[in-house]
């Protein structure tokens, strides 16, 4: 029910800086508790979730469709509670809002593309659920607080250990033993949209090594690479001691960067060559794709 709780001022963030990705903009703030939150009207214009048709008092067009059989069996209950209670915000220019955290909005995205990939989902609500393609392939769970942070300025405010928390948790101290992180499959079809020959060796053009590096390990948050860099050194001639991914943390490090891949391959999937592969990998990150040498 709206209304539960007070309403709770936002200390960081403007309308005039939201997070963007791909064609989405969506209004972010830090709370004075450090919740970091996203507009709820926002949310739902960036899923594609239409306003009118018949409503339930006490919830929002987004709470009303999170809360329906077709999405609701995708959801715990921690994050349907969530959204059925919004967070009464006050921006800094003095407007209240409705917002929820952040974390809840991967979540939620993922929930209606499960709900498509099941077919529960209406015809109508298709467009949803590609709209939450679109969005999940440019945004992972862990990088969404650090996307928030960098949109408010909040980073700049931050304890000075957090940097050494992300990557506590996303290296490893010591070195795994070597397995392959990077499917085959992967390899080929990169290969396909850049009009190379492919071989059962994965090694090919040296150029598809910095792609991996390019597409993958930069869109790990920003303080995880060099790090990876600096542990993991080339020699003389440019070969590493390890796999960088062998340097990954199991639950957080390793699942982002094979979130990361699966991303990454559906868009090369969906490409016939290079040039349509860059315009929808730039379109789903954001910003125009630079080749890391």
């Amino acid at each position: 029910m709206l209304g539960k709780f007070s309403t709770v001022d936002a200390i960081h963030g403007s309308p005039e800086k939201p997070i963007k990705f791909g064609d989405v903009t969506i209004e972010c703030y830090v709370l004075q508790d450090k919740r970091r939150v996203l507009m709820s009207s926002d949310v739902q214009r960036a899923m594609g979730i239409a306003d009118g048709g018949s409503m339930i008092a006490g919830r929002t067009r987004l709470s009303q469709f999170a809360s329906g059989d077709r999405i609701s069996r995708f959801l715990d209950q921690k994050a349907l509670s969530a959204l059925a209670d919004p967070i009464k915000i006050k921006k800094p220019n003095g407007i209240e809002v409705l917002a929820f955290e952040a974390e809840l909005f991967p979540q939620l995205c993922q929930a209606v593309v499960d709900a498509a990939r099941f077919g529960v989902l209406q015809e109508q609500q298709l467009f949803i659920a590609h709209q939450c393609e679109v969005i999940l392939s440019a945004l992972q769970r862990i990088g969404i607080v650090a996307l928030v942070d960098e949109a408010t300025g909040f980073q700049k405010f931050r304890e000075e250990d957090e940097l050494q928390k992300i990557l506590e948790a996303y290296v490893l101290v010591e070195h795994r033993p070597w397995i392959r992180a990077v499917p085959s499959d992967f390899f080929k079809e990169l290969f396909r949209v850049f009009g190379w020959k492919y071989t059962n060796s994965t090694k090919g053009p040296r150029y598809a090594g910095k792609l991996v590096r390019q597409l993958i390990y930069r869109q790990l948050p920003k303080p995880v690479l060099p790090r990876l860099d600096e542990l993991n050194p080339p020699d003389a001639n440019w070969q590493r001691k390890h796999r960088h991914h062998q340097l990954l943390t199991d639950e957080i490090g390793l699942e982002h960067f094979k979130s990361q891949l699966v991303g990454v391959m559906a868009l090369l999937r969906a490409s016939s060559n290079k040039s349509e592969f860059l315009r929808l990998y730039s379109r789903a990150y954001g910003g125009q794709f630079e080749m890391d040498v």
